[in-house]
């Protein structure tokens, strides 16, 4: 855990963070979450953004709208629904495909779908300027409205993970494997953070190309800590299992390609978020027993986290992937004959029987956690929990998702 940030001025301020991480379609249940919150707690906006892969196009449309918080968040629900897979990709055709893999480097757009509807639909929504700079945020980070919005990118050419900034007055920081920039963020950082490996192409910023910031991202809920967050609201896409769950195998046949590809997106897409978290509570623990003096610029953090009720991969199994062309049959082919959870296809499912049904899964699952929502943002530095309090989080509390 990162020290306070340099842009942390006044202690006695909280600053609310907004993680989003990645799923692809499945960000969808991100939307529905955030309708409830911004209709029942209006007046507990987030003032630090923070995005990665599909997450980043939550963040930026939040980021960008000038509106209240409760707006904001309803808008973003209704731009879901608006949404088709013939809006966010088109495939190549194989002759695409093949004349691209001979070429070489002479096509460096390497990639089985063409992202190109999603720029266009995204342009529709987002307030873009010159060069497509998402002139909203600015006039929100004026406003006071906003603190910062913080997308990640992975660079293809370095291997490093790139967290781009606009606002919060603070220095770049650099580790061995990732590097926070401040940019002036445009339509071309939220497509590439959003680019799905091998699937969406790269897009390519300053000098080199960046695809989805979740493929090495190995800290998610660093930025916002970075940024000055003292809490932080997450929403995973991920369904936790029961042990019973998790111990009964879903086929005992041979594992296939696809099975493999649903495992290493859970892997690269979903885990580390709650690996992320769990050091994060382990770390708050050992600083609360720390004395004021002793503590220097370490800090406690609280943590939230909302997930899925039901698993979003298993739910894809009812809906079928409506890409067209030989790609979009081959695919679905694939699918009716893999044994276990397609998560794979849940990444790409964005039809509007499956988001619709994700955005009420999202927003119901908010409001059965009313009560915790609510305490969360109600949390001040003196209700903290004290040394001798079993902090939130730990094998004695009740809830295994604050901290």
């Amino acid at each position: 855990m990162p020290p306070a940030a340099e842009g942390t001025s006044d202690p006695t301020v909280r600053h609310n963070a907004l993680v989003l991480g990645g799923g692809g379609a499945r960000a969808a249940y991100q939307a529905g979450v955030l309708q409830y919150v911004g209709e029942a707690f209006p007046d507990a906006p987030m003032s630090i953004l923070t995005g990665v892969s599909a997450g980043s196009i939550n963040a930026a449309h939040l980021a960008d709208d000038p509106v209240s918080w409760n707006d904001a968040t309803r808008r973003l629900a209704a731009c879901w629904t608006d949404l088709c897979t013939q809006r966010v990709v088109e495939p190549r055709s194989l002759w695409t495909l093949g004349t691209q893999l001979l070429r070489g480097a002479a096509r460096p757009k390497q990639s089985l779908l063409d992202t190109r509807p999603l720029r266009v639909f995204l342009r529709s929504r987002l307030q873009t300027g010159a060069h497509e700079r998402l002139t909203g945020v600015r006039e929100n980070l004026n406003a006071g409205r906003l603190r910062a919005l913080a997308l990640s990118t992975s660079n293809y050419a370095t291997m490093q993970t790139v967290t781009w900034t606009e606002g919060c007055a603070i220095e770049n920081w650099a580790r061995p494997n990732r590097i926070g920039r401040q940019a002036e963020l445009t339509l071309d950082h939220v497509m590439a953070s959003a680019a799905l490996p091998l699937l969406f192409p790269a897009v390519q910023l300053d000098d080199a190309w960046h695809g989805d910031g979740g493929v090495r991202l190995l800290d998610p809920l660093a930025p916002a800590i970075h940024l000055g967050a003292d809490r932080l609201f997450v929403i995973s896409t991920r369904y936790e299992r029961s042990r019973s769950e998790a111990d009964t195998p879903s086929s005992s046949a041979y594992p296939s390609p696809l099975q493999i590809a649903g495992m290493l997106v859970n892997v690269l897409m979903l885990d580390l978020v709650e690996h992320d978290a769990a050091v994060l509570r382990r770390i708050n623990r050992l600083v609360r027993r720390l004395r004021p003096e002793e503590r220097g610029r370490l800090r406690p953090i609280d943590l939230l986290i909302i997930r899925p009720s039901v698993d979003l991969g298993a739910l894809a199994q009812d809906y079928t992937l409506e890409l067209g062309r030989t790609l979009g049959t081959v695919l679905n082919v694939l699918r009716d004959r893999q044994q276990g959870t397609p998560d794979w296809l849940s990444m790409l499912l964005f039809e509007p029987g499956y988001i619709e049904r994700l955005l009420e899964i999202g927003y119901a699952d908010a409001r059965r956690q009313h009560e915790r929502i609510g305490a969360f943002f109600a949390r001040t530095p003196a209700a903290m929990p004290s040394l001798h309090t079993p902090v939130p989080g730990s094998p004695s509390a009740q809830s295994s998702d604050s901290s």
